[in-house]
């Protein structure tokens, strides 16, 4: 049974992973071509997204990034390996928190964010299916639109671990 932190970070995960994945299964079934492999650094922002809109709404700030990288890597295992997976959910991560730094969030994320934590706070089915629907737009938008991180800065890449700063190139 999983308590304290752990049960926040898992509930996050799977809250983003139903909305999401409602949002990928419409997607299978509207789009004839299968999800393509570009589209996939996507569905990590917008998992990102919609986990710091859920903890948000939990005033759990500090726990959406675990819980987005759970959900990225659980969204993606039916379409690539799992080690690639977690590759794209870290890379979304990375990238997304870059953005949300330097306050250029786009204003999908912020609206899929927005959104999901509402149809939380709602408890009704018209929010569920607007938060779906805006999520869906994206996957079915050209992966460079929207959401995509600013090519022009490089990621945060500077962790603070207990007291200790670490720099790395590849993580």
């Amino acid at each position: 049974m999983l308590s304290g932190e752990s049960r926040i970070t898992d509930n996050l995960a799977c809250a983003t992973i139903y909305f999401v994945g409602e949002a990928l299964n419409a997607y299978t079934r509207t789009h004839p071509a299968p999800f393509a492999g570009s589209q996939h650094p996507t569905v990590g922002l917008i998992a990102c997204a919609a986990c710091d809109g859920l903890a948000s709404l939990i005033q759990e700030r500090a726990s959406w990034r675990i819980a987005a990288l759970v959900a990225t890597a659980r969204l993606l295992a039916p379409f690539i390996s799992l080690d690639e997976a977690a590759h794209l959910a870290g890379s979304a991560a990375r990238a997304y928190r870059a953005n949300v730094d330097t306050n250029f969030l786009s204003s999908e994320g912020r609206q899929i964010s927005t959104s999901v934590a509402y149809a939380v706070t709602s408890n009704e089915d018209a929010h569920l299916t607007n938060a779906v629907t805006l999520i869906l737009l994206r996957l079915a938008a050209p992966p460079s639109a929207g959401m995509a991180p600013a090519t022009n800065r490089p990621p945060a890449l500077a962790y603070d671990l207990g007291g200790a700063t670490f720099k790395s190139l590849t993580t």
